[in-house]
């Protein structure tokens, strides 16, 4: 009996029945009782906003402090959730801890100022709630308050003394214009840094909010400090391409050749990012075309190993130096072979690059071709690239690629003048190697061009021996059929 008093009397709560909780209540029914999740009827009421239902209960021994199993939260939580004012009043004057806080940190007052709740949270900030109390996320209410763009409890919050050491930078973040503009004018510092030592100013500008931005830089924010790392706002906006916010933070005296710790600049993260009207900014506002990070990466190496064509372009048309060398030695043209980019290998061409500049034994031939770049290799050679060039242990390109079975890149190194039946440390040809794998189409290739099929390499091995060794009989039928002596 007892059991079912206390289920009629969490029902009845639930749907506002004050006649049926008096006389529940009045049985004797056991006034903190739960459902499963923990709710009380006294938490059930104060949600729904049962004023008269919340004073019964709380007469009759209710706990205001009980709190629920799920998440942890309190009747006065709840009914601050609601907005429920009434309810609100009589619990505190029933002794509710207004600083109560749920599983992860929030009070009432968190909850009113994420939901905007400007009444709840005056009346609560007049009983007493903790301004600054901080939650598991390290969020106060103003916080939360900034972060939902609730402008009304904002002012309110500040105006009761809140904290707003953080607020700026999370309005700034949040693209909250308007609530920038009241921070500011509330007298929050337009320097104030968040726990990375980025100030507002920088998290607009890498976010590409021009009127923040405009907002911070009118408010005398410091359009050069820098962050833990080193990046100013405008290396930052610079990396993300906003073209309109760079132009503004330079229109402030922005430092153009600024480096982070790691001797980036703006215009080597622009370039690195393929924004060829910020590049274009920032030349023009005087960027060092040739400024060199730690690694002694020039914005044009940044360029061109990310193939940002149209960036590269810009960059050489302005006079970018292609000669400079990184620490690893590497030119723009050495990073434009290794990495493909045939039309940026084009350009610097035409600009005047070392075709044949080796670095640690490698040309720019030397690795196009090794990473089968047929286009590249093309342009290459006919910008005079050594189509002869061999590597230490004799073989040639022409060579390697038949190893690979790369005909593209073996007609290209042909047409150029490759050394046909040239012989590598082993007494290997070209032809050899395309046998040894059983390369159909790479032994025409070089048959076609006139290799000598009866070439034996030092164990005395010709290609058609070696092609009947592995078992590939059509390539022994090709080298028969030109002549291979049995």
């Amino acid at each position: 009996m007892t059991s079912n008093k206390n289920v009629l009397l969490l029902k009845a709560a639930q749907t506002g029945d004050l006649s049926q909780v008096q006389a529940i209540v009045a049985r004797g029914a056991n006034i903190d009782t739960t459902d499963r999740d923990g709710t009380t009827a006294l938490m059930f009421a104060a949600q729904k906003g049962y004023t008269e239902i919340v004073r019964v209960l709380l007469e009759a021994g209710a706990n205001p402090n009980l709190p629920r199993k799920q998440y942890g939260l309190t009747a006065l939580m709840l009914a601050a959730a609601a907005a429920q004012i009434d309810v609100l009043e009589t619990l505190m004057a029933a002794g509710a801890d207004v600083n109560a806080k749920n599983d992860d940190g929030s009070t009432a007052l968190m909850i009113a100022a994420h939901k905007g709740y400007i009444k709840v949270v005056q009346l609560l900030l007049a009983t007493g709630a903790d301004i600054n109390v901080e939650d598991k996320d390290e969020d106060t209410a103003l916080n939360l308050a900034v972060q939902n763009d609730r402008i009304s409890v904002v002012k309110v919050l500040l105006e009761a003394g809140a904290d707003a050491t953080n607020a700026l930078s999370l309005a700034a973040s949040e693209g909250h214009a308007q609530t920038v503009q009241i921070l500011l004018e509330q007298g929050v510092n337009a320097n104030a840094t968040n726990s990375e030592g980025r100030t507002a100013l920088m998290q607009a500008a890498e976010l590409g909010y021009l009127s923040i931005v405009q907002l911070l830089l009118s408010a005398a924010a410091d359009v050069n400090a820098r962050d833990e790392d080193g990046e100013t706002a405008l290396i930052l906006a610079a990396d993300l391409g906003h073209t309109k916010v760079v132009q503004a933070l330079l229109n402030a005296e922005a430092d153009v050749n600024a480096q982070n710790l790691e001797g980036g600049t703006a215009l080597m993260a622009a370039a690195a990012s393929g924004h060829a009207d910020v590049v274009t900014a920032l030349l023009d506002a005087g960027a060092d075309i040739d400024a060199q990070n730690k690694d002694q990466e020039t914005a044009l190496h940044f360029a061109t190993v990310e193939g940002h064509q149209a960036v590269a372009n810009v960059l050489l048309q302005r006079g970018a130096d292609i000669h400079a060398k990184n620490h690893l030695g590497d030119t723009a043209l050495i990073l434009a072979a290794l990495h493909g980019h045939t039309q940026i290998a084009k350009v610097l061409l035409q600009k005047g690059a070392d075709v044949n500049a080796k670095n640690q034994g490698e040309t720019p031939l030397t690795l196009a071709a090794a990473q089968g770049y047929a286009d590249t290799v093309k342009v290459l050679l006919d910008a005079g690239a050594d189509a002869k060039i061999t590597s230490a242990d004799g073989k040639t390109l022409l060579m390697k690629a038949s190893d690979r079975g790369d005909t593209t890149i073996m007609r290209h190194l042909l047409q150029a003048g490759a050394e046909l039946n040239a012989l590598d440390s082993a007494g290997a040809t070209a032809l050899l190697w395309a046998a040894h794998r059983g390369y159909t189409d790479a032994v025409q290739v070089l048959l076609k061009a006139g290799a000598d099929v009866n070439v034996r390499n030092r164990g005395g091995y010709t290609a058609m021996m070696i092609a009947e060794f592995n078992g590939y009989p059509q390539v022994v039928k090709l080298l028969k059929a030109a002549g291979a002596k049995e």
